[in-house]
């Protein structure tokens, strides 16, 4: 399956560039930036704002994105309408740029995404296709230019369609639209290490075209080479072997799996049952997507309402070793995605397991704190420095999640999931050198999330809908107040 990345900022020519591949090679080619903008259209249509996430999220139930095939050109409809010159309007670039920083809207279109990616050969073009949406893709680009060439570009293309703007309006349109991809919370525009990076300011679409190609190229080539000399085959063969090698595990394991497969699935909902909670901001949690998921750690049995109400099937979670010491619990264990580690020691099988569930795309859930929280206070005990090590290695976003005090057996637990954050600025550089920081980087978004939901307990009562109230009347008062000390 050939899946090819094209990222970069906006006006760089990334869709131009993306089609002109596609047909080339003769494959799909899949705007996904026209997927946004048909988003913010339907937002706008209802009258709703595009930057609210409460006005946005209940409409995603009712969008339904496809694409129409005319000759040699494919449309975006909207429920069924053809907007492909709707959504092209000056005013909706900046629409979708602020609908696209709503996690729902991206974990929504995401799913979409690698859908068709997975069933066919794809060309992609947006912010995230590299780092997020397609992360295992072979064929990476970052495609950039000068902002002054850029709004240039799109300049001349707007007027050329007869719509009224000006250049210097553009210029800051574009500088503007750079800042909220770049620096937005979920999956933020940013170049991966693996990508090619391709400065188009003095390029015709021609010569970023070649240079495209004629790179698929060499990496096809390197790939057939390394086969051909046993390179490549070698490593396949070596992974293999570890995932085949335990013939006498696999006989050892109990011959009656659905058994298990059946008890862990009653033991999810008995979890879900006992474990008795409220789970705020739950549309936060990535089920379908890479994260390494975060939580405070009060009591043994924590991960229940996690497991059965949030990670469910396609999720793993890391646990003491000691539960393999019983092989009934541990078969159990098992099925419901856990992954033992050895406490105290770099246990390079549970690195590698942990690892390889974020590059199938499961999210893991940790315990950053590695312990529970005896004293059962607020303040956080030492964070382990693992957490940070896997999502830097794994480029995954970290999703932080909150109960509000000690959890217990049919009490009416609190469990807030914060917005997924990344730790890119410590992407490319060497892990021991940065693990310290980054972990207080981690620590530091935790104590927001503890900040934020004692507002919404304590303050709002536990009612999301005072807590959003409360929210947009303090972004409003920040406002008045930015604004008078401007008059002033």
């Amino acid at each position: 399956m050939i899946n090819i990345a094209i990222d970069g900022p906006s006006g760089a020519g990334k869709s131009t560039i993306a089609k002109i591949v596609a047909k080339t090679l003769g494959i799909t080619y899949l705007d996904t930036g026209a997927m946004y903008r048909a988003v913010a259209l339907y937002v706008v249509n209802c009258g709703k704002n595009p930057s609210s996430e409460e006005d946005v999220k209940p409409l995603l139930n009712d969008i339904n994105i496809s694409y129409i095939t005319d000759g040699n050109e494919k449309f975006i409809c909207l429920n069924g309408v053809n907007v492909s010159q709707d959504i092209r309007r000056h005013e909706m670039s900046k629409y979708a740029s602020e609908v696209s920083k709503i996690p729902a809207v991206r974990l929504f279109l995401v799913e979409m995404q690698r859908k068709i990616a997975a069933a066919e050969d794809v060309v992609l073009d947006g912010r995230d296709i590299a780092s997020f949406v397609l992360p295992n893709s072979e064929f990476k680009f970052y495609l950039t230019a000068k902002d002054t060439v850029r709004a240039k570009r799109r300049y001349d293309e707007l007027v050329a369609k007869g719509q009224q703007v000006t250049y210097e309006q553009i210029l800051d349109d574009v500088r503007e639209r750079d800042l909220n991809d770049m620096k937005r919370d979920f999956a933020p525009l940013v170049k991966t290490a693996d990508a090619f990076e391709i400065d188009s300011t003095d390029m015709s679409l021609t010569q970023v075209a070649d240079a495209i190609l004629n790179r698929i190229k060499e990496i096809q080539k390197d790939s057939e080479t390394k086969i051909s000399n046993g390179e490549a085959a070698t490593p396949i063969k070596s992974v293999d072997s570890q995932v085949n090698k335990p013939i006498k595990n696999k006989k050892s394991k109990p011959k009656h799996r659905w058994f298990y497969k059946g008890l862990a699935a009653f033991v999810r909902w008995v979890m879900g049952a006992v474990w008795i909670t409220k789970i705020y901001f739950k549309d936060n949690f990535p089920k379908k997507s890479k994260a390494v998921v975060i939580c405070n750690h009060y009591s043994a049995l924590d991960p229940c309402v996690i497991i059965s109400k949030l990670l469910g099937k396609n999720g793993n979670v890391v646990m003491k070793n000691e539960i393999t010491k019983c092989q009934f619990v541990a078969n159990i264990a098992e099925e419901l995605g856990a992954i033992p580690i050895k406490r105290g020691e770099a246990d390079v099988n549970a690195i590698k397991k942990v690892l390889g569930a974020l590059n199938k795309n499961r999210p893991v859930l940790i315990f950053p704190e590695g312990t529970r929280n005896k004293s059962n206070s607020k303040e956080f005990l030492p964070f382990k420095q693992g957490v940070a090590t896997f999502a830097i290695k794994a480029k995954a976003p970290i999703v932080p999640m909150l109960y509000y005090k000690k959890t217990g057996i049919f009490k009416r637990n609190k469990l807030m999931v914060g917005a997924p954050f990344w730790l890119d600025g410590f992407y490319n550089k060497n892990i021991g050198d940065v693990r310290e920081d980054a972990t207080q980087n981690i620590l530091k978004k935790m104590q927001e999330l503890r900040v934020e939901m004692d507002i919404l307990v304590e303050q709002c009562r536990g009612s999301k809908k005072r807590y959003l109230r409360y929210k947009k009347n303090q972004s409003k008062e920040l406002c008045s107040n930015v604004g008078n000390g401007r008059k002033k």
